[in-house]
C-alpha cells in the first residue's frame, strides 16, 4: 500500500463519519417535533456505509441515507391542535440514547481516521528528508 493511498482512504473514511455526524445532528434536532399521523411523523435517518479498495488500501464510504422503520410512540396530548380525533399526535422514531452512541463512536472513528492520515503525512516527510540527506 502506497501512502498516498492510505491517505486517501483515511480522508474517505473522515468523509463518511462526518457525513453520519451531520444525520445524527438532524436526527437530534427533529427528536422534539410531533406529526397527527405516524405517517407524518419525523423518521430517524440512518446512513448505509460500504467497504470500498482504494488502491491497495481498504476504507468505507457512505452510500446512502435511509428512513428508520422502528414504530412512532403516540403522545396523548388532546390540546395540541395536530391532535388526532383520539387525543393523539406522533412523535419522532429518534432514540435519544442510540443517537449518542452513534454520534461517540462515529467521532471515534473520525478521530482514528486523522491520526492515520497524521502519522501517514509524517511517514512521508521522514521519508522525503531522508532521502534528501543521503543525496
Amino acid at each position: 500500500m502506497s501512502i498516498i493511498d492510505g491517505m486517501n482512504a483515511a480522508t474517505i473514511a473522515m468523509t463518511a463519519q462526518a457525513q453520519r455526524m451531520n444525520v445524527i445532528a438532524g436526527n437530534v434536532a427533529n427528536m422534539d417535533t410531533v406529526a397527527s399521523s405516524p405517517e407524518e411523523a419525523h423518521k430517524a435517518r440512518l446512513i448505509q456505509f460500504e467497504t470500498i479498495y482504494h488502491g491497495e488500501a481498504q476504507t468505507i464510504a457512505a452510500t446512502d441515507v435511509t428512513n428508520s422503520t422502528m414504530p412512532h410512540r403516540p403522545i396523548f396530548d388532546p390540546a395540541n391542535p395536530l391532535a388526532n380525533e383520539d387525543g393523539y399526535v406522533f412523535g419522532s422514531n429518534v432514540n435519544r440514547e442510540e443517537q449518542m452512541v452513534d454520534l461517540m463512536s462515529a467521532q471515534q472513528s473520525y478521530e482514528a481516521n486523522a491520526l492515520v492520515a497524521k502519522t501517514l503525512k509524517n511517514l512521508a516527510i521522514t521519508t522525503i528528508k531522508s532521502i534528501k540527506s543521503n543525496q
